[in-house]
């Protein structure tokens, strides 16, 4: 097991110099900490720990989940093959109302990760977005909330209520953004380690 300050300490103390990556996904969770070390991913969570090869991770997927309190929250979902699955978030909680923005932090460690995957020859399937079996039923959603809106706003222009047509497109145009560069984003797709996409990275 590893201490919780252990990852810290490794990286002020050891020659591996791992990469060190710091989060708190809820006010009330617990801190989750993550080091990318010569040969392995640690993890720290609350009294948890281990330790995954970079050879025992299978499966890694790339994605974009906005919340009300981070609108720019990226996720990393990570599968290895001797440890259970380890969520990555760009946000980390600072307050009940208030979430900090780690994006350049976080692009910096899980392009790591994928160079150091790469220079291992990981045997791993890489993933950005969606799987298939969410990714277009919300793209339905979104396709019919655009109709639907288009429908309410014609009909109230012919009964010649042309301020609440407007009021309806500019939520509607509102509304129909958030859910468009969500289902845009998270278009179910695979890729390289040595070319992930930029739009489930922040900045992207």
């Amino acid at each position: 097991m590893v201490p919780a300050r252990g990852l810290k300490a490794r990286a002020m103390s050891s020659e591996e110099n791992p990469y060190i990556y710091v989060f708190k996904p809820k006010l009330m969770g617990m801190v989750h900490e993550l080091a990318l070390t010569q040969d392995s991913l640690d993890w720290v969570i609350g009294p948890g720990s281990g330790r995954v090869s970079y050879h025992m991770i299978k499966r890694i997927r790339l994605g974009y989940k906005p919340t009300n309190m981070a609108n720019a929250r990226f996720i990393a979902e990570i599968w290895p093959l001797n440890a259970p699955k380890l969520t990555i978030y760009s946000v980390s909680a600072r307050s009940l109302v208030d979430m900090a923005n780690q994006g350049g932090d976080y692009v910096r460690f899980i392009s790591e990760l994928h160079r150091r995957m790469s220079a291992a020859k990981a045997n791993c399937v890489y993933e950005a977005g969606f799987p298939a079996w969410r990714w277009w039923p919300a793209a339905i959603f979104a396709l019919a909330t655009v109709l639907a809106v288009a429908y309410i706003a014609v009909q109230a222009v012919i009964a010649a209520q042309y301020m609440l047509a407007g009021i309806i497109v500019l939520i509607g145009a509102w509304f129909l953004w958030q859910i468009w560069n969500i289902v845009k984003r998270n278009r179910p797709r695979q890729y390289t380690p040595d070319a992930i996409p930029e739009d489930v990275l922040p900045n992207g």
